[in-house]
């Protein structure tokens, strides 16, 4: 395994509503949305988190000649093949077997859009959304979140991290008592700006991110006779937009005799990918487009 020594965090935050499939399923929803097992949060698995930052730096990269050594090698991108190296050993280790020098994590559920009385939508997050959270900033390089003063002991109680909001809201189908005066919000301020944010317990938290997802119809039309095919019908499971992800990035030095530091290596890596990007499918019906944000962690 190669040794990964410079981090940082990407943030997604969703304009469009992500499919990012599980392949397809024999109940009510036929194209289910990725789920962690233990959880049963939403995800995205780090392949797909992988293979959208490969497309998005083929794309935009003025020069690809690292795209091989950055990412694993493809002989997709063979005719991009490095041009970096010293010398033709360097560049013949750059084989079907070496995995990139850069590393990803899952993209992990950080907030959650849910519809309300208060405002068209809330974000909503959780103590364990938060520990976790925590354990990688740690990882990263960065300071853990503090202790939380205050955390929900009941599902009907929540508390106000940011919109200044109290009293009986409504969430989706729920009812929950936000407590007066918002704490602090344990997020840092590098990530995403939410309006409206609220800390609810681990069991509202995932009643809504199993019942809450978009849902949507979709049929084939026959091109000659202009209806639905017959048997075409099937439900398609979404993220919403405005769902908030992150991901863990890291990135190695350790190769080819420190050829790269890895500190180049990122910079090669988040100089072009920036702004936005599109992440799971359906792209061409304008699904998974994400503004992203990178924060640089530290060493180890």
């Amino acid at each position: 395994m190669l040794k990964r020594d410079v981090f940082s965090i990407c943030t997604f935050y969703a304009v469009s509503p992500i499919h990012s499939g599980s392949g397809a399923s024999f109940a009510a929803v036929d194209l289910p949305i990725q789920r962690e097992r233990h959880t049963h949060w939403p995800h995205v698995q780090a392949s797909g988190v992988k293979g959208a930052m490969r497309a998005h730096y083929r794309d935009f990269a003025e020069k690809k000649s690292l795209i091989n050594f950055l990412f694993g090698y493809d002989k997709a991108d063979k005719d991009h093949h490095v041009e970096y190296f010293k010398n033709d050993e360097q560049k013949q280790k750059v084989d079907d077997n070496f995995p990139g020098a850069v590393s990803f994590s899952d993209a992990k559920l950080l907030a959650f859009p849910i519809r309300s009385n208060v405002a068209p939508f809330v974000w909503v997050t959780c103590p364990a959304v938060l520990k976790r959270l925590s354990n990688d900033l740690v990882f990263s390089g960065l300071q853990p979140i503090n202790d939380i003063e205050k955390v929900p002991a009941k599902d009907e109680v929540a508390f106000c991290l940011s919109g200044g909001i109290s009293g009986n809201v409504i969430l989706e189908d729920m009812v929950v008592n936000v407590q007066e005066g918002d704490i602090p919000n344990p997020i840092p301020k590098e990530f995403p700006d939410l309006g409206k944010f609220l800390l609810v317990s681990d069991e509202v938290f995932k009643y809504a991110v199993e019942s809450c997802t978009e849902i949507q119809t979709q049929i084939k039309i026959n091109s000659e006779t202009g209806t639905a095919e017959p048997g075409a019908l099937r439900y398609q499971e979404l993220l919403p937009a405005d769902t908030v992800l992150y991901s863990v990035v890291y990135y190695s030095h350790a190769v080819f005799d420190n050829t790269l530091q890895s500190k180049t290596i990122r910079g090669h890596v988040e100089d072009v990918i920036k702004d936005f990007i599109q992440i799971g499918g359906d792209e061409t019906l304008g699904r998974g487009i994400c503004k992203i944000n990178w924060i640089a962690g530290g060493a180890q």
